[in-house]
């Protein structure tokens, strides 16, 4: 591992920005710019540290659930459209998995959900009875929130309890 790591990195600078820039500080402006400074550096540690895991998960989640909505969106032309999703985003497996690789992968199979939810929006009137159409919104809509705790994670220790933002 080369050291200082990243992270490190950005906590030395954050604390020299707290320690040195910030009380030479004296207009409003100034010390607003720097406590959203600070914010964002926050942001950038917590998502080195966190966001690859999160990005596995939600590919992993996201992997589960597609088939599931494909199976029952058969023979509509958006069951093709996920399984093309499907494929784009396995040809991400090959080298080091970036953050910016993962997320380039988890957006491609969230747009299919969106995709597939709207459609799945569009037909309720006529399917709300039918229990597997009930079961498969469940599904996507226990996924939503789950992407949404996850994402929690990385906004929560950023910005929350920190103080004001511009």
């Amino acid at each position: 591992m080369i050291h200082p790591s990243a992270t490190d990195i950005l906590k030395t600078i954050d604390a020299t920005i707290a320690a040195k820039i910030e009380p030479s500080l004296s207009d409003l402006d100034g010390r607003s710019a720097t406590a959203t400074v600070r914010h964002l550096l926050r942001l950038v540690r917590v998502r080195i540290e966190e966001e690859g895991q999160i990005l596995t998960d939600d590919i992993a989640a996201l992997r589960k659930l597609l088939p599931r909505v494909r199976d029952y969106l058969q023979p509509h032309e958006q069951a093709g459209r996920i399984d093309a999703a499907l494929a784009e985003a396995g040809g991400y497996a090959s080298g080091y998995p970036s953050l910016d690789r993962c997320a380039q992968e988890a957006g491609v199979l969230r747009e299919a959900v969106y995709h597939a939810l709207k459609y799945l929006q569009s037909i309720r009137g006529e399917r709300e009875k039918d229990a597997d159409y009930r079961a498969i919104r469940s599904a996507i809509r226990d996924y939503i929130v789950w992407q949404n705790e996850q994402e929690r994670k990385l906004i929560a220790p950023a910005f929350y309890g920190q103080g004001p933002r511009r």
